[in-house]
């Protein structure tokens, strides 16, 4: 985390420090990534940014956090009327994908730390149990009101949306706007598909 002589700093050193570090955890991940080019890009020494972090790791969790207290805000309303499984599920690819049309550099460090990021391998196994237990969590509440099939797979439910959904917003971040409207509603399309495979079927 930064030390108070960053929290002191004038924003407009602040944010050229921040930017910079957003341009090179974008363009490598953490393990590639060069403190050496963040500096140069900020305009200041590099001793200078061991007074304002500790190390690479602490200003990459810094960044890290930065983007994703920006991911959860702009996914803010999602989950907020969760009484329709199947319906909160759409609004959560459909503002993902958007999220990361609108901000790129943000999307790629988040992509950087899961998919390649050694250094913290604890962290992100920790991460992916959260994100399983939560999907699983709102799963088990869509069975309890009869949305779903009380004998799926819940791991195997998580396991197909947590991977075709990232295969639509990876593959499809070079989309013109026209075309991204009709991704939006291809999105909903391939989930149709899926919650007809979950949806509990009438006796």
């Amino acid at each position: 985390m930064p030390t108070a002589t960053f929290r002191n700093l004038p924003r407009a050193k602040q944010e050229a420090i921040i930017t910079a570090a957003v341009a090179e955890f974008a363009r490598s991940p953490y393990d590639q990534a060069s403190l050496t080019k963040i500096v140069a890009q900020a305009g200041i020494a590099k001793g200078s940014m061991y007074q304002y972090f500790e190390n690479k790791r602490e200003l990459y969790l810094y960044i890290l956090n930065m983007v994703y207290a920006e991911k959860r805000q702009y996914l803010k309303g999602v989950f907020e009327d969760d009484s329709d499984f199947f319906a909160t599920l759409k609004r959560y690819y459909r503002r993902s994908y958007l999220f990361a049309k609108e901000y790129p550099l943000y999307h790629r460090i988040i992509t950087h730390y899961w998919d390649y990021c050694a250094e913290f391998e604890e962290e992100i196994k920790s991460s992916r149990e959260l994100k399983a237990n939560e999907f699983i969590g709102m799963l088990e509440a869509a069975i309890r009101t009869g949305q779903a099939n009380s004998g799926i797979n819940k791991d195997a439910a998580f396991f197909v949306y947590h991977s075709v959904g990232k295969e639509l917003i990876e593959n499809f971040l070079e989309l013109s706007q026209t075309d991204q409207q009709q991704h939006l509603q291809f999105i909903d399309q391939v989930l149709d598909v899926l919650e007809s495979g979950l949806r509990a079927r009438k006796e």
